[in-house]
């Protein structure tokens, strides 16, 4: 089979030829259609993530596709099923990936109704990611949301979910993305290009925010960001930068969000999030495609920072 594969820690990443995994008794072989491309890939293939996998290994992690075969003790899935989910052992940029059958690291489900390969593909990470932090920020009918970098695959999720549950949205964005944003459950777009951040918000809402999601800055910018966040409040970073001691200090609640150390990464969960899309209540934002020998053009507009929405990779 063909596969996106890095050689070495630091390497670009380049098509290989890799047998077709072998499965054991509770794994699901899977022919992939549509993988989703996320930060962490890139971040794992240029050694800023650590990972214990023997090299040469497969990029990627999010997928759909078709089950061609299945282990003596499966039961949830038959040959021919259409599922999506999370293959992190394995590795999804490839023509075929191999996932347990029930694993809340790698958690997978069946692809309902109309829901497309691309659009599912693009759902797992990011998707799992934007209901984990909500979850835990407590966003709800009536909550005031900041979400710092709402354009992005988790932001323009979380931003559709939260407003769906009646939150009022405040999503910081590119100027050329505030339509975009606008479209996808954000009320009060601000440009961080064109605006003062912090004064276009307060002057917005002089008493504070009940919550702070941040997508995209370090711990110096989180705190920067923090200072919007009423007594009381929460705050969560997705990318490792909230300081929890300090905004312990000023009475908020803060978190680091690891995916698969939440209850959100879950077979059930991703059920959840394919019925909102397949009902048409969770736009999928593929802004961009392409086909697995570009693979390393899209891990490059992923690190570029400037996508909107997700990024898939088509398996032909």
């Amino acid at each position: 089979m063909m596969a996106f594969a890095v050689e070495r820690i630091g390497a670009q990443g380049s098509l290989h030829e890799l047998p077709v995994p072998r499965i054991s008794a509770d794994d699901v072989l899977v022919q992939v259609a549509a993988a989703g491309v996320n930060p962490i890939d890139w971040m794992i293939r240029d050694g800023l993530v650590p990972t214990d996998r023997r090299l040469p290994f497969v990029l990627g992690q999010d997928f759909a596709g078709k089950v061609v075969a299945v282990g003596s003790d499966v039961r949830r899935y038959a040959v021919g099923d259409r599922i999506f989910g999370i293959a992190r052992s394995y590795g999804s940029y490839a023509q075929y990936t191999l996932v347990p059958e029930m694993s809340a690291a790698e958690p997978t489900s069946k692809i309902p109704g109309d829901v497309d390969d691309a659009d599912a593909a693009s759902l797992p990470t990011a998707g799992l990611t934007a209901l984990a932090s909500l979850d835990l920020l407590g966003v709800s009918r009536g909550t005031l949301l900041l979400i710092a970098g709402a354009a992005g695959g988790v932001g323009s999720f979380a931003s559709q979910i939260a407003h769906a549950r009646g939150a009022t949205v405040v999503g910081t964005a590119h100027s050329s993305n505030l339509d975009f944003v606008r479209d996808r459950g954000v009320d009060e777009p601000i440009a961080y290009d064109s605006e003062n951040e912090l004064g276009a918000i307060r002057a917005l809402h002089p008493t504070g925010v009940d919550a702070l999601l941040d997508l995209v800055h370090d711990a110096t910018g989180m705190k920067y960001f923090g200072e919007l966040v009423r007594r009381g409040g929460k705050a969560a970073s997705t990318i490792g930068s909230a300081d929890v001691a300090w905004f312990k200090s000023r009475g908020i609640d803060a978190y680091n969000i690891v995916l698969n150390q939440t209850p959100q990464s879950s077979d059930a969960s991703l059920r959840a999030l394919a019925t909102m899309a397949d009902d048409g209540k969770l736009d999928a934002t593929i802004t961009a495609e392409e086909e697995l020998s570009h693979a390393d053009r899209a891990l490059a507009l992923s690190k570029s920072g400037r996508a909107k929405g997700k990024i898939v990779l088509t398996i032909g």
